[in-house]
């Protein structure tokens, strides 16, 4: 089965990967050169508005000035000596005039009576809207953006007033037209921005295949290899990236390899010297108790003292028996060699586990129903690894409950040790005598996966364990995460 390292305990209870990064070239493209396009386009509104204004302002006064001349022009060619108290004129002499430079009038006479008014050329119905906008646009005040002059006759008599304006309607248009015309290129701008950034994302995304299998193997999938790719440049990352991967599975192989070995020949060793120390030790011992035994009943009654001192010799070999077995025991369990992985957990877990003050660890097991066969020496590990969580549990947990749990899992064995303890530190992290990372290190040779929830606030620690039911494949690629 194909399994991956995970990072080390305290890395791997400090949360969920990061996700991964993506170049985004093409968005922060069109981000960017669009941000920058609709600045340009609004600085040219801006200028368009400023000239705009600047030109209506200029030429209002000349305006206003050749519209009078006009208008007195024509009532001097009408006026005779009995009817220039009665002239009346219209807007009518001003018609060429408003085709060049649009403008409205209100024309009075000298009494202060209306004559005319009116807009050239003459706006649209709806234009009343437009010319508000076009006014408010403009800013200023009304009396700014009014020019009054005279109208005089020939021997300089004044004949009336005339009022000139700007054609707020007309020259509102002209400028929504001109405005129009940046809107359009504002628009045709950006989607050919936009066109461009797809274009990139489109170049890029094998980069980002590159980004996302590095983040992979950053995790430990060590199965991660790019496809081959069009872009010269990027088809020779890929290459280079493919080989890389490569090289770091064959070392993680050997060393996971080594590894197991290792623990193979610890156990192996444990084995070795578990049984050579009960057959020779062991046997020794029971014989020199036995001997002890028999002193004391053949001088019990010739040499109380020699007695008392062969029950003591008694005692003193039935302390290095039981000595011994404590020994056997953590070498190898007799129960494992004898009865099986089962039996020698409910052993382990019934086992009465007492603290110097006092308090004890009460730990219970639950077992699938039909416990998987594990590969070779699997058993022992997983009764080293439920034999250091309960130490740990108990010598550094400070807890009072234990759960010991087994399960068929993802085509493994799911172990989970729970306990109900308090954390050892004010950050929450195991210390170094923990035997968490001897538990990793055996995990990982055996081609497993561990997880371990340090203690929170309300209590309780978590640790997981995942191991293979099949052994090792000697060529496989290694791959895989949390549990």
């Amino acid at each position: 089965m194909n399994t991956a390292p995970l990072p080390p305990p305290q890395a791997a209870a400090a949360g969920p990967a990061s996700a991964p990064h993506l170049l985004l070239l093409g968005r922060a493209l069109l981000w960017r050169l669009g941000v920058v396009a609709l600045l340009v386009v609004a600085w040219l509104a801006y200028s368009d508005w400023r000239e705009w204004r600047q030109r209506t302002a200029q030429a209002l006064p000349g305006t206003a000035a050749l519209a009078a001349q006009l208008l007195s022009d024509d009532l001097v060619t009408r006026a005779n000596a009995f009817n220039r108290t009665e002239l009346s004129t219209s807007l009518q002499p001003l018609a060429l005039l408003g085709r060049h430079a649009p403008f409205c009038a209100v024309v009075t006479d000298i009494r202060g009576r209306l004559l005319d008014s009116g807009c050239l050329p003459s706006p649209a119905d709806d234009a009343g809207t437009a010319a508000m906008l076009t006014r408010w646009l403009a800013g200023g005040s009304d009396s700014a953006w009014r020019q009054t002059m005279p109208l005089n006759l020939s021997e300089g008599m004044k004949a009336g007033t005339v009022e000139v304006q700007p054609n707020w309607a007309l020259e509102g248009r002209t400028l929504w037209q001109r405005w129009g015309l940046l809107a359009a290129a504002a628009a045709a701008l950006m989607l050919t921005l936009w066109s461009a950034s797809r274009l990139v994302a489109r170049a890029l995304a094998p980069a980002n295949q590159v980004l996302q299998a590095l983040d992979r193997l950053a995790a430990g999938d060590l199965a991660v290899r790019l496809p081959p790719m069009q872009l010269r440049e990027l088809h020779r990352i890929g290459v280079g990236f493919n080989r890389m991967a490569e090289r770091q599975a064959e070392v993680h192989r050997a060393q996971q390899h080594l590894a197991q070995h290792l623990l193979q020949a610890r156990e192996a060793e444990r084995r070795r010297l578990a049984r050579e120390l009960h057959d020779e030790m062991g046997q020794s011992l029971a014989a020199l108790q036995a001997e002890a035994a028999a002193m004391s009943l053949m001088t019990a009654q010739a040499l109380p003292q020699a007695a008392t001192s062969a029950q003591a010799m008694g005692r003193t070999t039935a302390q290095l028996l039981e000595g011994l077995q404590r020994v056997l025991a953590d070498l190898r369990p007799q129960a494992l060699d004898r009865f099986g992985l089962a039996v020698a957990l409910q052993s382990l877990v019934g086992l009465p586990r007492r603290r110097a003050d006092g308090s004890t660890l009460q730990a219970v097991l639950q077992l699938p129903p039909d416990l998987p066969p594990l590969p070779h020496d699997h058993d022992v590990h997983v009764y080293r690894i439920v034999q250091e969580a309960l130490t740990n549990a108990l010598r550094h947990g400070d807890a009072r409950e234990a759960r010991v749990c087994l399960a068929r899992e993802d085509g493994g064995l799911r172990v989970e040790v729970t306990d109900d303890g308090r954390p050892a530190a004010s950050d929450g992290l195991p210390a170094p005598g923990h035997g968490l990372l001897g538990m990793h290190e055996r995990v990982m040779a055996l081609g497993g996966r561990l997880h371990w929830a340090p203690p929170h606030a309300d209590g309780g620690s978590h640790l997981q364990v995942w191991l293979p039911l099949e052994p090792v494949a000697r060529d496989g690629a290694q791959e895989g995460g949390a549990p």
